[in-house]
């Protein structure tokens, strides 16, 4: 079945494709301009509009909101895209993209009304990206990062939009920390620091810690400190043997499944098949799969580490064992804690009990078990991967956690890139509308259509100081002018202080962003934005779902294309990166997408 079969190219008119896709883009621009500045407002994301089953996400963090937002219109997905594109490359700015490609389209469709045709749009828009480039460039000032966190930490706290939670000065101090310790050893990866959350506290309490931290009890009665300690990462259960029972649910390897906890299946069962013809017989079974458990117990423990990391579960028939072993034991570790031990610790993660023996083993100058607020944590501590590093938010409630994780990984990107361009530019729209000006004059050199092109980008531009005046309750028509003068003057700096509600010297106020942000913001929306203008065409190809339900079989067996669409549904989706999972062993709450496992 070809596409021409289904939607014949020309079959819609270029005029309506490009109004539909300037409304969605307007729209998705709209969505975002409103969390713009530090009294930006906060979106309610319900299950039923996130791309999985997950809790309900409250955020102003436009990385978090474009990862799991659900979409159904073809344009929407160049706008996501672009997004997506903006917060894997620097992690922060994703917002102004968002509101920036809204308006650069829509601009130029309705200078496409006018009758100037769609490439001269486009020249026109590079021109202007070209010309902000430069100005770019002029307006950045080189900071000194060597010898003094203080721009480090104005930076973070523009990226945390402060006035969210309080206690910025905590928050900020973590995420300097953390890069700061990163940095000491060359490459800085952001994913070597893990962000843990525990409900209950204040967010002032949030703190910084050098190491893995892993939220899991110590088993009972034994040992919650090791100095110097041999630690081996186990992904295989230490628990009784069972045999396959017929009937029985089956993982996908094949072997039987016992629920067990929330944590995970676990893989306890052994692929064999058990006959009993006299009851001497379930005896001898039980003698053999007692036997067989004692040797697996027996051959972790002589293998000589001292704390033990179990991805599954150990049964309390084991314990004793271990105790008397006065060696360490923690059970349920998430797979993504035990890579990161893998990693700091320079140890392996074995499958196999056959396969653990020391040259397998990490190590840790210490391993202690602290209380942080109503739970316990284990740290791990002065490992040889010395990069490690983990931060315990802490809040009131879930809805402060979650929506403060997004913006602490922005903070915490936002911080990194100046360890690798120390150039940083005024925030608060002082960029927006320095480039606007300075691209007004630059438009009147022009002696073509494109005069009018590079006019509607620098008022576009003007958009993002536009949304944060409104988000601070000031008006929109004098704030503009009064930073419009302002800049015309020659103060290139000032900009709007959200907080103060004033116009204010954003160097002197701290508020302050890395230069490559603002710059792949400004390259990244010009480019979303020319590609959906290109679009003049809409081709649409039957798919097999509308075939099979247009099948007079399927129709008169009642398989209408709602219930084949259901049943063709992936059961499960897996995402790399997003909302962190919270809750303890024993606690259930709906899937989350920040932790795979």
């Amino acid at each position: 079945m070809t596409i021409k079969e289904e939607l014949p190219p020309g079959e819609v008119p270029p005029e309506e494709i490009q109004e539909a896709n300037a409304i969605v883009s307007f729209t998705f621009s709209d969505m975002f301009k409103s969390i713009l500045g530090p009294r930006g407002s906060k979106k309610l994301i319900t299950s039923g509009a996130t791309k999985i089953d997950a809790a309900d996400l409250v955020t102003s963090n436009a990385y978090s909101i474009v990862k799991e937002l659900e979409y159904k219109h073809p344009a929407a997905d160049i706008l996501i895209n672009a997004g997506l594109t903006q917060g894997e490359r620097v992690g922060d700015g994703v917002s102004t993209v968002m509101a920036l490609i809204g308006e650069f389209v829509w601009r130029g469709y309705e200078l496409k009304k006018l009758g100037i045709h769609q490439n001269v749009v486009i020249s026109g828009y590079a021109m202007a990206l070209e010309r902000t480039k430069e100005m770019l460039n002029d307006l950045a000032s080189t900071v000194n990062i060597t010898e003094s966190d203080a721009y480090l930490k104005q930076v973070a706290k523009t990226a945390l939009k402060i006035s969210a939670y309080g206690g910025e000065d905590n928050l900020a101090d973590a995420i300097v920390k953390s890069i700061r310790r990163l940095s000491e050893s060359g490459e800085i990866d952001v994913d070597d620091v893990a962000i843990e959350t525990n409900k209950g506290g204040r967010v002032v309490d949030t703190r910084f810690y050098e190491g893995v931290v892993i939220d899991r009890d110590i088993l009972d009665a034994l040992p919650t400190e090791k100095e110097n300690a041999k630690i081996a990462l186990l992904d295989f259960p230490i628990e009784h043997k069972e045999p396959k029972v017929k009937g029985r649910k089956e993982l996908k390897t094949g072997t039987a499944a016992r629920e067990r906890s929330s944590a995970g299946d676990t893989v306890g069962a052994l692929d064999f098949h058990v006959k009993l013809s006299k009851p001497s017989h379930f005896k001898e079974f039980r003698e053999a799969r007692t036997k067989l458990f004692d040797d697996l117990i027996d051959s972790v423990i002589e293998s000589g580490a001292d704390v033990y990391c179990c991805r599954w579960g150990v049964d309390d028939d084991a314990l004793d064992k271990f105790r008397r072993a006065g060696v360490m034991l923690i059970k349920r570790v998430k797979l993504t804690d035990l890579k990161r031990l893998e990693k700091s610790t320079a140890g392996k993660i074995v499958q196999d009990v056959s396969d653990l023996d020391a040259s397998k083993f990490g190590s840790a100058g210490k391993v202690v078990q602290r209380p942080v607020g109503g739970d316990k944590y284990v740290f791990f501590e002065q490992c040889p991967y010395t990069k490690s590093s983990t931060i315990i938010i802490r809040g009131a409630f879930l809805r402060i956690l979650e929506g403060m994780v997004g913006d602490i990984k922005s903070a915490l990107y936002a911080v990194a890139l100046l360890f690798d361009d120390n150039r940083v530019v005024p925030g608060g729209g002082a960029v927006e509308i320095e480039c606007a000006t300075q691209l007004r004059k630059f438009a009147m050199s022009i002696a073509s259509k494109e005069q009018m092109v590079v006019d509607a980008f620098a008022d576009a531009l003007e958009s993002i100081p536009q949304a944060i005046a409104k988000n601070s309750g000031m008006d929109q028509i004098d704030t503009l002018a009064e930073l419009r003068a302002e800049h015309y003057a020659g103060n290139i700096n000032l900009g709007i202080s959200g907080m103060d509600k004033k116009v204010k010297d954003m160097m002197d106020e701290g508020i302050i962003d890395p230069m490559q942000v603002k710059l792949q913001a400004i390259i990244t929306a010009t480019g979303a934005a020319i590609g959906m203008i290109k679009i003049d065409d809409l081709h649409i190809a039957k798919n097999a779902v509308t075939e099979e339900a247009n099948n007079p079989e399927a129709q008169v067996a009642g398989r209408t294309r709602d219930l084949i669409e259901t049943e063709q549904q992936s059961s499960g989706f897996q995402m790399s990166g997003g909302r962190l999972k919270y809750g303890r062993t024993g606690e259930k709450h709906p899937k989350s997408v920040y932790r795979k496992d």
